[in-house]
């Protein structure tokens, strides 16, 4: 029941953190379909996921897969449902790719964590990290710089 209580805070708190870097990355070319690839998806998925916890402290797994699908489909328009199976299937599976994503956002949240006031403009190490474990997966035929 208290978990409840928890998952509209740790929405806004993982949204407000991600929505910036979506919008940038949500241009003409990207659609949907995009945000599915397992990269991307653990990327996201656990930044999430940390984001959330750390605001509210620690969900149950359902207070936890509501905020992710939230987020996720507030995000990218992507229902809540195939979000919520992607996850739980490329997790199952241990997919690489998505282990290589949920590892980026460990990093990212420690960037973000020594990141200078978003006034400053200096996000260079978080513009990094998103466009190694998002952009370059969402414009493929873009190099990676």
């Amino acid at each position: 029941m208290f978990d409840l209580l928890k998952v509209r805070p740790a929405r806004r708190a993982a949204y407000s953190v991600l929505e910036p870097f979506v919008q940038k990355s949500a241009g003409s070319e990207s659609q949907a379909g995009d945000w599915l690839q397992p990269q991307i998806l653990g990327f996201l998925a656990t930044l999430v996921t940390l984001i959330a916890e750390r605001t509210c402290g620690q969900l149950r797994t359902h207070a936890l897969a509501a905020v992710q699908a939230s987020v996720l489909n507030a995000l990218t328009g992507i229902g809540p449902e195939l979000i919520g199976e992607e996850i739980c299937l490329l997790s199952s599976r241990r997919d690489p790719a998505f282990t290589a994503g949920s590892l980026g956002a460990i990093a990212f949240l420690e960037a973000l964590d020594a990141a200078p006031d978003p006034q400053d403009g200096d996000w260079k190490a978080l513009e990094d990290l998103w466009g190694e474990h998002v952009e370059r997966y969402i414009r493929p035929n873009q190099p990676f710089i």
